[in-house]
């Protein structure tokens, strides 16, 4: 009944069709979501052109980092960033 075909053709794309801010994985986008729904679609359009352009991806795949550690990934004792991470900054 679930294979990966119905997932991929299915559930996904209706997932990212019809967010449910009440449930969110990112309260901050959720809230922006909520608030201010033109505010909310900019900033998706300025996410994916920052960082879903095919141009992007294309210089993400070709790092000259070759070792097999995450080291783009912070431990837990890293303080160097004060923004939790998956937030949106307002527009």
């Amino acid at each position: 009944m679930y294979d990966m075909v119905n997932i991929f053709e299915v559930f996904l794309p209706q997932l990212l069709r019809y967010p449910n801010p009440t449930d969110p994985l990112n309260g901050e986008a959720a809230a922006l979501m909520m608030r201010d729904a033109k505010s909310y679609e900019a900033k998706v359009k300025e996410y994916v052109a920052k960082y879903a352009t095919k141009e992007n991806v294309d210089d993400a795949g070709n790092d000259t980092d070759d070792s097999d550690e995450m080291s783009s990934v912070g431990s837990v004792d890293d303080d160097e960033d004060d923004e939790p991470v998956g937030t949106m900054d307002e527009v």
